[in-house]
């Protein structure tokens, strides 16, 4: 019989080609993000489609339902059908014009990306048209094209976003954060085209209607309110093909992170290192480094001079002379701020005596009587002293109304130091603290209305309301605090450096460094122990806040309450603060309020743990409490704070990791006089 030999089988082909919805679900995760990305994406499309009135409306932050309507030109049958295939677009026809790109859109993956990982519904019409049509898409499941009712233009319909691609909905944030994300990016289309009318609606719940035709300082005034609008410095020019409109907030309106800074180019939203270098360098030296400054910059160029086919999601572009760019906006926001007069505007208090301040007291009255009645903004179960609250009333299923706080009975909330149950504030006591920070118009030193101070609270006020602290701090330590012997002695230069005489030299001391140090240990330690002291505001402060603020403070309400700080809702876009921290009494309660929901939004952003964020908010808190370069201090303040680098860890440098102290000793001072 014949051998047969084996016969050589050819290996499998291992490329395949991928099904279509894999390939779209694919396209999806670049270009859909979140519910905000579908809210872009297809406002977008309606600007294209030549909308003048835009409305959208979401269900739980967009995850249930995102509804945008428009009325634009509308699209037939055929158009319906072809719009959700992958890469059909009316926006470009031949490659020449992919490097000429006039619209929003043009790779035509949106409708297609969407429909992959949404149940998408479609209802449209064109103007001359008796009837609309209707289309459904789920996945890889079409729904034929029908017959329909509706206006001219275009109604689509998302839910259920995410519904098969379970790894994705997970990461998904809460409805609030993620409501926030859709206004951001409203905001960004809105402002960039004030010629259309926008609405945005959560729920049933307006939260934007703007009318269309108006200037775009007007539509700013819309978003920011009309106290920024009215600040703005605008600024334009037209130079080299290059046309540039700014709206540039001055120094002192600057804010703690860059989130502020919206620059368009071709009513496109971009984020680009060259322009964000030239508006960096155009505030450099009118305000401090750590700030940032706030700034609505539209610029108009050729689009053959811009390449936007950078980035799946269109927010980054090329420049053909990107050196053209940075220095055009460069010299404009430069020659605007030599011209303009940038002195910020002394606020005087409120003097009374006439008849017209007394009206006034009487209705700043009621209007506080009508804040305190607000629900505080906080975590069902959660009170400033930590036990459990009442329930939340109807309509505001997550805050509850919090008991009396700290600020209103005259008591700190137990394990602060001082207290019952507590430690006492370090190792020279509660009485050194007070004698520190505390002014006799402080709770510390006397309590509101006469009232006798909390005992062990945190005193606030140091640098701003220290009358009367002279032997204050002697007395409040007494000769043992350093051992029996003599304070040593310490004289202010320049009303910013401490210059102290020690056994083998002398030490030059940053008198704020060295304070936002200590503040920051003792922060540190308080809050580790329970809520920070508080006191009650006789008339509630108001804040403008945005929907992503809100998003902000809703999230993160347990940890301001840690901080002292008890927020309750005031009309759709603002906030009422009923609590502030003691120790940050004398600070502009507004303008904290702000750089803290910058802070706590840019950490969200970033998914910094919470263990950061906190540093983060301490180190704020003591850098905006703390002894500010140029204040005169006295002597016994001088000594006090000198001391007081003995007691807290790390005093050699600030939070911010800058040097608190320089040493020279005996030796280095006897070679530079030649005595050695």
């Amino acid at each position: 019989m014949e051998e047969v030999s084996p016969m050589t089988t050819a290996p499998a082909c291992r490329i395949q080609v991928l099904p279509d919805l894999l390939v779209r679900k694919i396209a999806a995760g670049e270009v859909i993000e979140r519910p905000a990305s579908v809210v872009k994406e297809l406002v977008e499309n309606a600007i294209d489609a030549g909308a003048r009135r835009v409305a959208v409306t979401i269900e739980d932050g967009g995850k249930q339902l995102i509804r945008v309507v428009d009325d634009g030109g509308g699209m037939t049958a055929e158009e319906l059908r072809l719009a959700v295939l992958p890469h059909a677009t009316s926006k470009i026809l031949i490659e020449p014009d992919l490097y000429h790109i006039e619209t929003m859109g043009f790779r035509g993956e949106a409708l297609a990306s969407i429909s992959a990982v949404a149940r998408l519904r479609m209802v449209s019409r064109v103007p001359d048209a008796v009837e609309g049509h209707e289309i459904r898409v789920a996945a890889d499941q079409v729904e034929l094209s029908r017959a329909a009712g509706c206006p001219p233009g275009t109604t689509i319909e998302v839910r259920d976003l995410f519904f098969n691609v379970p790894a994705r909905r997970k990461f998904l944030r809460t409805s609030t954060t993620e409501s926030g994300h859709v206004h951001d990016q409203f905001a960004r289309v809105a402002l960039a085209h004030p010629a259309v009318a926008f609405e945005l609606a959560s729920g049933a719940r307006p939260v934007h209607q703007l009318p269309g035709g108006v200037t775009r300082l007007e539509r700013l005034a819309q978003f920011f309110g009309a106290e920024l609008a009215q600040a703005l410095l605008h600024i334009e020019r037209h130079e080299q093909g290059l046309s540039l409109d700014a709206y540039a907030a001055p120094p002192a309106q600057s804010r703690a992170t860059a989130q502020w800074q919206y620059v368009f180019v071709n009513g496109r939203y971009i984020r680009d290192r060259f322009v964000q270098h030239a508006i960096k360098e155009a505030y450099r030296g009118l305000m401090e480094p750590s700030r940032q400054a706030v700034i609505f910059l539209f610029l108009e160029v050729d689009p053959g001079l811009v390449d936007v086919n950078v980035h799946p999601t269109k927010i980054e572009v090329r420049w053909a002379d990107s050196n053209l760019v940075h220095s055009q906006v460069l010299s404009a926001l430069r020659e605007a701020f030599q011209r303009a007069d940038l002195t910020p505007a002394l606020r005087t208090p409120w003097a009374p005596g006439s008849e017209a301040a007394a009206d006034e007291d009487r209705v700043r009255h009621e209007l506080a009587a009508a804040l305190k009645a607000a629900v505080p903004i906080v975590p069902p179960g959660f009170g400033p002293t930590g036990r459990p609250a009442g329930e939340a009333p109807a309509g505001h299923p997550a805050w509850t109304r919090c008991a009396p706080s700290q600020g209103q009975s005259g008591h700190a909330p137990q394990g602060i130091g001082g207290l019952p149950g507590g430690s006492p504030a370090g190792p020279l006591g509660d009485a050194a603290w007070r004698a520190l920070y505390a002014g006799p118009s402080s709770p510390a030193a006397g309590g509101l209305d006469g009232a006798p101070p909390p005992e062990g609270g945190l005193p606030a006020g140091f640098g701003q309301a220290r009358t009367g602290l002279e032997g204050a701090a002697a007395r409040a330590e007494g000769p043992g605090a350093t051992g029996g012997n003599a304070a040593p002695r310490a004289i202010q230069m320049h009303n910013l450096y401490l210059v102290v005489e020690t056994d083998d030299g002398i030490m030059i001391i940053d008198q704020h460094a060295l304070h936002e140090r200590v503040l920051y240990e003792e922060l540190r330690r308080r809050l580790t122990q329970g809520t920070l002291e508080a006191q009650r505001l006789l008339l509630p402060e108001t804040i403008k806040v945005t929907p992503a603020q809100l998003g902000i403070i809703e999230t993160h309400a347990a940890l301001l309450q840690r901080l002292g700080i008890e927020l309750a809702p005031f009309g759709p876009d603002a906030v009422a603060v009923h609590t502030f921290p003691m120790l940050l009494k004398d600070v502009n309660v507004p303008a904290f309020l702000r750089d803290l929901l910058d802070q706590l939004g840019q950490q969200a952003t970033q998914h910094v743990e919470t263990e950061v964020v906190i540093h983060k908010l301490l180190d704020m808190m003591a850098c905006k409490a703390a002894v500010k370069a140029g204040d005169a201090l006295t002597d016994e303040e001088i000594a006090t704070l000198v001391r007081h680098r003995h007691l807290v860890d790390r005093a050699s440098s600030c939070p911010h990791g800058r040097p608190t102290m320089l040493r020279l000793t005996r030796g280095e001072l006897e070679k530079q006089f030649k005595r050695k």
